[in-house]
């Protein structure tokens, strides 16, 4: 068993994803994650609803928004997406195929900004200011490599 457990965590092939946050190139923020799924969340600012954008992990590092989820229909939110658009428990919800490295934003003035995680969540102005740039990526990190951190901001 205990070889079986050493060769496990040897194995180069073996990979947990962390998310990264960086402000003007600067990391603010990292965690690793538990699963391979996110959400950036939102006020939309015209109709004052809450947007989740929806991510999955892809083995390569790569970030795909899958699934867009709001509960209101109006300026600036889309109503046709390549997955398909359907109605489902009071909410909109667009299925979706996009790929990103990285994702860039801007803080928003508005509450319930950020991300969230299986095991919780993190909101942009708790690290950062408004209106601050900042951008968004995954890295794969060995199981072995580095020190251990569940989440690190300054």
């Amino acid at each position: 068993m205990k070889l079986l457990l050493l060769c496990f965590l040897l194995n180069p092939l073996v990979f947990r994803y962390v998310i990264v946050v960086e402000k003007q190139g600067q990391v603010i923020f990292k965690k690793v994650l538990q699963d391979d799924k996110f959400r950036i969340v939102f006020v939309h600012s015209v109709e004052k609803t809450l947007v989740e954008e929806c991510f999955r992990v892809e083995p390569d590092g790569s970030m795909v928004l899958y699934e867009t989820r709001y509960s209101s229909y109006g300026a600036g939110l889309p109503s046709d997406a390549e997955g398909g658009f359907a109605l489902e428990n009071g909410r909109f919800v667009l299925k979706l195929e996009r790929k990103f490295e990285r994702i860039t934003l801007r803080v928003s003035h508005i509450d319930g900004h950020g991300i969230v995680f299986s095991d919780g969540t993190i909101w942009f102005k708790d690290i950062a200011n408004v209106n601050d740039p900042l951008t968004i990526y995954v890295k794969r990190q060995r199981s072995f490599e580095e020190k251990s951190f569940e989440e690190e901001s300054p």
